[in-house]
């Protein structure tokens, strides 16, 4: 493989990364958002639901 072809593949990789990284940023800020947002929601519309979610003991993750 040529350098210069060697390089472009690795530029392209490094501009392809980035971009995907601020993608799944953007992901994850819109469904932190919404969540929120639902939760806001739900509270309102069911006071004693949200009580009894914050009450529900965590899963462990492993």
């Amino acid at each position: 493989m040529e350098p210069l072809t060697a390089g472009a593949i690795a530029i392209g990789t490094v501009i392809a990364t980035k971009a995907l990284e601020k993608t799944g940023e953007k992901v994850g800020e819109t469904l932190w958002d919404k969540t929120g947002k639902f939760l806001a929601s739900l509270e309102k519309q069911s006071p004693g639901t949200i009580t009894v979610i914050e009450k529900v003991p965590g899963q462990p993750l492993a």
